[in-house]
């Protein structure tokens, strides 16, 4: 499974990249799914701008894609990871961390821009569908 990170969805829907969105039809849809946790940072991200338009827009996207629900395993997972971090001095922000639990939790590979503090995390997987989209 891949989880989409809120970057990752941001630039798809801010600037439409046909190499991404080949990338992400390459794949089953029914193998990619979206945090609940990213799924309200997109929401958020539309209500502050207070546009019906960016609304809908982030909607039609959420409804194409499984929303993942935050659960104990998830929560089980980000005390592990937070731990870990912390105790090399390397901590992450919460909601990236939050994310990065989540994801390891349903053993999904992170699709993510935010390569630098997403290697950070111990056992997680990434992927970066826009850095290759930049590249070819």
């Amino acid at each position: 499974m891949w989880m989409l990170d809120t970057d990752t969805c941001s630039y798809i829907l801010r600037a439409y990249s046909s190499t991404v969105m080949a990338r992400l039809d390459s794949v089953p849809r029914s193998s990619v799914a979206i945090s609940a946790l990213v799924a309200a940072e997109l929401r958020f991200g539309a209500e502050r701008v207070k546009s019906r338009k960016l609304v809908a827009l982030v909607e039609a996207w959420l409804d194409m894609f499984a929303i993942e629900a935050w659960d104990d395993e998830a929560a089980r997972a980000y005390a592990k990871i937070r731990a870990a971090l912390e105790a090399k001095g390397k901590p992450i922000g919460n909601l990236d961390l939050l994310i990065a639990a989540h994801a390891l939790s349903r053993r999904a590979i992170l699709v993510t821009n935010n390569t630098r503090h997403f290697s950070q995390v111990p056992g997680l997987k990434i992927d970066n569908w826009i850095e290759k989209a930049s590249i070819t």
